[in-house]
């Protein structure tokens, strides 16, 4: 697998500056994407020269990048180091980067999403897709938090809801400090089109919540798609792609009270009887907020 730094820290070139710029773009360009296009532009050179200095400071201190096999990266100083093992050895890289959407959530937040592409000198190519949550510390827009997902097989794109199909079961994962357990039921629906699934959540033994999922494939935008909703009256919708035992949801969603939600979660099976849960790139009105470590889920015995 190509190593993952050289994937997707070429977005970090969408926070190089304030967006003040005035590059030329396409008609109907916003603002911001117009600047992000300049970034960009300015970051794929600047990534040619193999500057890891220069690339990681496009990052807060504290950031997190999540990368596309799983690993996760924490503050500006180890995204460097990797930079720099990355460069020794895959000099001559060209990269490209392409930006589906630029959002800004407040004056100090920006949520971008997009694609990149890296050629080696051999003509070898990678890519994968992407989201940034820009934040403006001390006058400049750096990245707080990014995560990466595999870009889709087309060939294999349409089979993703079958590959779902290890889900179809009970499963649970209990947290013993606050005696809450989760309990999560996947089953297909009538003639296997969509996967359902019921959701309860216990503390002390009475059930404080439930939820409903569907599951199915959007023969329109050509993707596995999911709709959730809870019994507090809170919804999202979401989109799947996936790289092998791993499945990156990303959703956007209302809460009861009309606040708006993001979230980036990510499964990743790790047995027929075990995968783990873990949820980044969050906000809440476009304000960034703490992501979940990865949970633990098991099936339960006998379903």
């Amino acid at each position: 697998m190509k190593p993952v730094i050289s994937i997707v820290l070429p977005v970090i070139a969408l926070a190089g500056a304030c967006f003040t710029q005035t590059p030329a773009a396409p008609e109907g360009t916003t603002p911001e994407m117009a600047a992000v296009i300049a970034n960009d532009r300015a970051y794929e050179a600047a990534y040619a020269k193999g500057d890891a200095k220069a690339l990681a400071d496009f990052f807060t201190d504290d950031a997190e990048y999540n990368s596309e096999d799983g690993s996760t990266l924490s503050g500006r100083a180890e995204i460097e180091e990797s930079l720099r093992a990355q460069f020794l050895t895959d000099k001559g890289s060209k990269l490209a980067i392409s930006v589906d959407s630029v959002k800004v959530l407040s004056p100090d937040v920006v949520v971008e999403k997009g694609s990149t592409t890296v050629t080696e000198k051999n003509g070898d190519t990678s890519g994968a897709l992407y989201t940034a949550i820009h934040v403006k510390k001390d006058g400049k827009w750096r990245i707080t938090n990014l995560v990466e997902s595999p870009l889709p097989d087309d060939d294999a794109v349409e089979h993703q809801l079958e590959e779902l199909s290890w889900l179809i079961g009970v499963w649970e994962d209990t947290d013993k400090g606050d005696d809450v357990t989760v309990r999560s039921q996947y089953s297909w629906s009538r003639g296997n089109k969509f996967i359902t699934r019921n959701v309860s959540v216990k503390q002390g033994g009475e059930v404080t919540m439930e939820g409903w999922q569907i599951i199915g494939w959007d023969a329109v935008e050509q993707k596995v798609r999911s709709w959730t909703f809870d019994s507090e009256g809170g919804f999202s919708q979401g989109t799947f792609t996936s790289e092998g035992n791993r499945w990156l949801l990303r959703e956007t969603g209302v809460t009861p009270d009309g606040h708006r939600t993001t979230g980036d979660s990510t499964i990743t099976k790790a047995s027929d009887t075990r995968f783990t849960w873990e949820s980044a790139n969050r906000t809440l009105d476009g304000e960034p907020q703490p992501g979940i470590r990865p949970i633990e889920v098991n099936r339960v015995k006998g379903d």
